[in-house]
């Protein structure tokens, strides 16, 4: 299952207007901008395809960038919420006493999804897959399928891994639970069956700038090269997620 080369995903997590501590919140008028950028491209080559997605599924999704896409020539709109996390803030996270977010609720991820977007899971509870062992990951992987597919009434193929990270094991373990469709930043040489596509997506942060959206879009690898140096950094909240329960 391969995705046309001309596809890109570009991926955000949070929206808002207050400061915080890290850089995976973006600015609504800077988000805005980049969705022009993306529109722009795609009015100009009509052959692009562009998915958005958001990880994590806050609420500042639905506010900020919900109606703005649904009118956008995007061509998928995808969050991946974390189930134990529906309607509630990020307890989940290291919050830095700045970071306290609230979760999209029920009814908003119905509105999305009834709008066209596609749900897909990011888990259970955001612990890191790759220091859990078997039972525990199809816990995390089966649980949270079900209560989406409960949700919206229709089947969760898509699944993005908390910290956008793959390896064999987990890759095994996604398909063995039904999912066709994983989305990540990088993976350390899963090898792909035909039951499972990995989409590899650009991650957009803080720091981003449209001339760096401009880039991502054009396969960029010093783009790459600089959110792979940055998602390598993610290893001390790696650490404290994979024994949060």
């Amino acid at each position: 299952m391969t995705l046309a080369q001309n596809s890109v995903f570009l991926n955000y997590h949070n929206l808002g207007y207050n400061p915080q501590f890290g850089i995976n919140k973006v600015h609504p008028s800077i988000f805005r901008d980049h969705i022009n950028i993306v529109n722009n491209a795609i009015d100009s080559n009509p052959e692009l395809k562009v998915g958005i997605t958001f990880d994590d599924g806050y609420e500042g999704v639905f506010d900020h960038a919900f109606e703005l896409l649904s009118k956008s020539s995007v061509d998928s709109k995808i969050v991946f919420p974390i189930t134990d996390y529906i309607g509630r803030y990020n307890e989940w996270d290291s919050t830095f006493l700045l970071n306290r977010y609230k979760h999209l609720s029920n009814e908003q991820i119905k509105l999305m999804h009834g709008a066209g977007w596609e749900i897909g899971s990011h888990t259970k509870s955001h612990r890191y897959l790759g220091a859990l062992n078997s039972k525990e990951i199809k816990l995390e992987l089966r649980e949270s399928k079900d209560i989406l597919e409960q949700l919206t009434g229709d089947a969760v193929n898509s699944i993005a891994p908390p910290f956008g990270l793959l390896n064999q094991r987990v890759y095994d373990e996604f398909v063995e639970a039904g999912y066709t469709r994983i989305y990540v930043q990088k993976h350390d040489s899963a090898l792909e069956s035909e039951s499972g596509s990995i989409i590899i997506r650009n991650n957009i942060y803080s720091i981003d700038r449209n001339t760096n959206i401009i880039n991502k879009l054009a396969g960029s690898l010093r783009e790459k090269r600089k959110e792979d140096r940055i998602t390598a950094l993610n290893v001390i909240t790696r650490s404290i997620n994979s024994h949060t329960i």
